[in-house]
């Protein structure tokens, strides 16, 4: 067992880049470590500029379809390429070699635990037996929360804990949450000034009309549908702009379709991709996420850092809810219901409700930083490393 305070550290994610929630969260903890440890990064792709020194390795990637077979190569590539060679193996992925294990995402059992109607739940469990892709990624997941009492998970929220527990009998020191963090500079970006005045002038939206921002790519998931028809019941009182930024999951012209449908066309912009989400954080006056399934979800927790009020889903929904305390945000507690929908819109309408939010949310969203997230990631190790030297510590007589 290393004695010394600089760590051997090999990190897999099949692709280490700056989009997408988990490999973000990966890149900003891993650049992180690296500026104090010795990371490697095992990948399949990557792009990375950062201070902290990183050696990359290749891991072949033979085709990207289907995702399961990818997924069990990359397990099994990665298990030869570490064994044996480094202090620590932190996963971001579905693999079977690792010390430290963050779940970015519920089990993919969900599917057939969830399931209330013991019918369905049969149904569930047959197409397994027929369906490779299932039991492939069903395989390797229960191979994955396999107990080892040297191992620990780091999920990104005690939503993502419950499921895998509701799924594999895990105990609770397996697990030690480490919640994303926030980009400090995510509350500079937020200029209310000249750039906002810009940024209105550019989408075609006046000064005095009330902003609502929606930030998701998938928007099936992130709920967008429950939360037009509810934006749709203000219509009477309407001075407000609801800017829905994200590709759409494949499914823009569905909704951009349901907006023509419920005589919105004039009143939402689908903003698509948006490489700078701050510029939109500068000229919203509220954001609102009835997200359906989130592990975390970072827009509000940016939002509320922007100074930005937010509404979102209860704790049962989305994994930041969790973190919300004493009115720093509203809550959604059904996301399928449009009418609460509506009622958190009328709310965010004024002015004195945004203020408090504003306040409140801002100081709780500055308390969530990538140096904390890297913290519990480093009291992770230090635990695992513990575990390992007590079991290969021999029995006193």
């Amino acid at each position: 067992m290393p004695n010394r305070q600089n760590l051997r550290i090999a990190v897999l994610i099949k692709r280490f880049v700056s989009t997408g929630g988990a490999e973000r969260y990966a890149m900003e903890v891993t650049r992180r470590l690296a500026l104090q440890h010795e990371v490697h990064v095992f990948a399949q792709e990557w792009s990375y500029e950062g201070k902290g020194k990183i050696a990359f390795h290749k891991i072949p990637k033979f085709f990207a379809k289907p995702s399961w077979l990818n997924q069990l190569l990359f397990s099994y590539h990665t298990d030869r390429a570490v064994e044996g060679s480094f202090d620590i193996v932190h996963s971001h992925e579905k693999v079977t070699r690792f010390d430290v294990m963050t779940i970015h995402s519920p089990c993919v059992r969900s599917f057939i635990t969830q399931e209330k109607r013991a019918w369905k739940r049969f149904l569930a469990r047959f197409s397994v037996l027929v369906s490779p892709r299932k039991l492939g990624w069903l395989l390797l997941e229960k191979k994955q929360f396999s107990h080892h009492p040297a191992k620990l998970f780091l999920p990104v929220s005690e939503n993502v804990k419950r499921d895998v527990q509701a799924n594999y009998a895990l105990p609770d020191d397996c697990f030690s949450i480490a919640y994303p963090g926030v980009d400090s500079k995510m509350k500079k970006s937020a200029d209310r000034g000249i750039t906002g005045i810009a940024v209105r002038s550019n989408l075609g939206i006046s000064e005095d009309e009330l902003v609502f921002l929606f930030v998701g790519t998938e928007f099936k998931r992130k709920g967008l549908d429950a939360l037009l028809r509810g934006f749709a019941l203000l219509k009477p009182c309407l001075n407000t702009r609801l800017i829905v930024a994200g590709g759409g999951g494949g499914k823009m012209r569905e909704y951009v379709q349901l907006a023509k449908k419920l005589d919105l066309s004039k009143h939402v912009l689908f903003a698509g991709l948006v490489k700078n989400v701050g510029e939109l954080y500068s000229i919203a006056d509220a954001c609102i996420l009835p997200t359906l399934s989130d592990p975390f979800g970072m827009a509000p927790v940016e939002a509320m850092l922007s100074g930005v009020p937010v509404a979102l889903s209860s704790s049962a929904y989305c994994g930041a809810a969790e973190i919300i305390r004493d009115g720093e945000a509203l809550i959604i507690k059904n996301p399928q219901d449009h009418y609460e929908i509506k009622e958190a819109l009328c709310k965010l309408m004024d002015a004195s409700c945004r203020a408090e939010l504003s306040r409140k949310g801002q100081a709780l969203a500055a308390e969530f930083t990538w140096e904390n997230t890297t913290a519990r990631t480093l009291s992770a190790y230090k635990e695992v490393l513990r575990r390992k030297k007590q079991r290969h510590q021999p029995p006193i007589c």
